[in-house]
């Protein structure tokens, strides 16, 4: 059974190559994390707005509506 690495040399857990590899891996990974992280916190911060927006327009017509009546 041959492997997909033929020596050491080439691949191992000492090799600069798969140091590299791994710190690559673990840069994207990060990335990914943090791109996942700023999105959540973005549509929190919409939807936050919106609901604050549309309680703004509810009183500001409830009001209007007091200032007919009365």
């Amino acid at each position: 059974m041959k492997t997909t690495y033929s020596t050491t040399i080439e691949r191992g857990i000492l090799t600069s190559a798969y140091k590299r590899e791994i710190k690559e891996s673990i840069k994207a990974t990060k990335r990914d994390s943090l791109a996942k992280f700023k999105k959540l916190i973005e549509d929190h911060h919409a939807k936050a707005q919106s609901q604050t927006g549309t309680i703004l327009q509810v009183s500001l017509f409830a009001f209007a509506l007091l200032l007919v009546i009365v």
